[in-house]
């Protein structure tokens, strides 16, 4: 059903943006195109925006209940930060620019070897913990974080511990409790 009415809404986004231009071109009855071709691409675009906010919410909605079934039902494991190990990676990526009056000289900028180019720096960093779980020694790692590893290390310090769910029939399901991160 999801994917009928996404195509749906693609389709009506397009047809629509066709009919809208034709109204520029047929002499008689532009403007029924240019209404017709301006609700069918509004139709279209609602559909497809509201379909991208009813997965975004579903797939949250799947997370927090996955959670909250784990904190539930799942075996906690105290976590030391002093027993944790932080990776951590930074790297820049180009801030994409859109078209402006200033990017007709960019090509002429590169052949003097002046760079106009704007970057960003990314940090991501990942906890990792090693403890024994049932008589055997596991890893175990928390999602991708976006902080520099400095910052991260004065959050944990401050924290001291925090807690690792653990599905009891299957260790690799698995919640790393750091929701005090983003308070």
């Amino acid at each position: 059903m999801m994917k009928f009415t996404k195509l749906l809404g693609t389709g009506l986004l397009v047809i629509g943006g066709i009919t809208f231009f034709l109204g520029f071109k047929v002499a008689n009855y532009n403007l029924y195109f240019l209404v017709v071709g301006g609700i069918m691409a509004g139709i279209g675009f609602y559909l497809l925006k509201f379909l991208n906010k009813r997965e975004e919410n579903t797939a949250f909605a799947e997370f927090d209940q996955w959670r909250k079934e784990l904190k539930a039902s799942g075996t906690a494991v105290e976590v030391n930060f002093d027993q944790c190990e932080i990776k951590s990676n930074a790297y820049r990526e180009e801030i994409e620019k859109g078209y402006s009056y200033t990017s007709k000289y960019m090509a002429l900028d590169a052949l003097v070897s002046h760079d106009n180019t704007e970057y960003n720096t990314v940090n991501q960093s990942v906890i990792v913990f090693n403890t024994d779980y049932k008589g055997e020694s596991v890893t175990f790692y928390s999602p991708l974080l976006n902080k520099e590893q400095t910052t991260l290390e004065f959050l944990l310090a401050d924290k001291k511990s925090t807690k690792i769910y653990i599905d009891s029939s299957d260790r690799d399901n698995y919640y790393f409790d750091l929701e005090f991160i983003w308070e």
